[in-house]
């Protein structure tokens, strides 16, 4: 390995938190959400460590869900926008997929390919307006696939639009609504709780959930770290000081030089930049820890390089080779977020394929 930015993962904070979430909601059956390169941390290895344990996974689409098959995924995987071509229902009836359907080209694509799936999720639009049909297209969808006896059980999901917000009354609105159309259509399971939902609503009893952010231990809410909620962050970025220099007072730092010494300083410079998936319009101030100790951002982050400072209290002497986290542990990627104007989901997501990733867990390395 030459450039030293290393991305950590622990595999059994993610089970950790997966245990978590069915906890919280013990009479439901959970899908392990790895879409997005299970947000940013390596869906196959995570996938991996977590198949005997899970109920199910759930990914976006099925070029994701393909790929778990092929690294050797025996568990259900359900494809949470469903098809995007006809064609696709013969590769979920191949690889065992389960699918989401909210339209009625997708079931005349099920319908004309007379492929057996074993469960397929009606998606009800309760509110989002994203996806999904109202109440009474919903029960109709239900009839049909019921009646085509190609799919072993079908059941009702949804998905809430404001459920991080626990002032916003939303959520309930849309849980009545749900409620209303599962009476309408009689007996159906329910799958309606992401992650915020998992950790602070009430939701249906039975059915499933889909605890997507939790699993990696990044907080839905804002302003909380997923240390406070309970859960294990997965990830720990980390790379080294490549260089250091010594400010006068009044020297600008960096690309647009949005940072200016106040006084004489240390600065030193990280092998880590916006090429790598830390956030180019991160604020100065976001937090780092430099050998153990507190430090911050100063200057604007470039592709492959961020400059940080000591607090002006420190005494410690920076010098090359250095450790800095930036972010994990004592430096929760929330927080990080927070600096850069977004939210810990996406930090993580844009993560790219530059940083070293290294897995562990209790009982093997990866």
């Amino acid at each position: 390995m030459a450039r030293p930015l290393v991305a950590s993962i622990d595999l059994d904070a993610i089970l950790y938190n997966y245990q978590f979430a069915k906890k919280l909601q013990p009479s439901c059956k959970a899908f392990a959400v790895v879409k997005s390169n299970a947000y940013g941390h390596g869906a196959v290895p995570v996938a991996q460590h977590l198949d005997k344990e899970v109920d199910a996974f759930a990914v976006a689409a099925i070029e994701e869900a393909i790929e778990l098959r092929e690294a050797g995924i025996e568990s259900p995987i359900m494809l949470l926008e469903g098809v995007f071509e006809p064609s696709e229902w013969q590769l979920c009836e191949q690889h065992g997929f389960w699918s989401a359907l909210e339209n009625d080209q997708q079931l005349a694509g099920l319908l004309e390919s007379q492929s057996k799936i074993g469960k397929v999720f009606v998606k009800l639009d309760s509110g989002m307006h994203r996806l999904g049909v109202d109440k009474a297209e919903a029960n109709d969808l239900v009839v049909q696939l019921r009646q085509s006896s190609l799919v072993e059980e079908v059941l009702l999901m949804t998905h809430f639009s404001c459920a991080d917000d626990l002032s916003d009354l939303t959520t309930m609105e849309q849980l009545a609504y749900f409620e209303s159309a599962r009476r309408d259509i009689g007996d159906i399971e329910a799958s309606v709780a992401n992650s915020a939902a998992i950790m602070k609503w009430s939701v249906p009893d039975g059915g499933w959930i889909r605890p997507g952010i939790m699993l990696y231990g990044i907080s839905p809410f804002a302003g909380v770290a997923g240390v406070q909620l309970g859960l294990k962050p997965a990830m720990t970025l980390t790379s080294k000081i490549i260089s250091v220099r010594h400010l006068q007072k009044g020297d600008q730092v960096g690309y647009g030089r949005t940072y200016q010494a106040q006084q004489a300083h240390q600065l030193a410079t990280v092998a880590v930049g916006y090429g790598d998936g830390y956030p180019r319009v991160t604020e100065n101030g976001a937090p780092v820890r430099i050998a153990g100790e507190a430090g911050y951002l100063a200057g604007r982050v470039s592709m492959d390089m961020i400059t940080i400072r000591l607090p002006d209290d420190s005494d410690m002497v920076m010098a090359l080779g250095q450790e800095v986290v930036l972010w994990g542990g004592e430096v929760p990627v929330e927080e990080v977020a927070d600096y850069a104007g977004t939210i810990g989901y996406e930090v993580v997501t844009r993560m790219t394929s530059r940083p070293h990733y290294r897995y562990f867990s209790t009982t093997k390395t990866a």
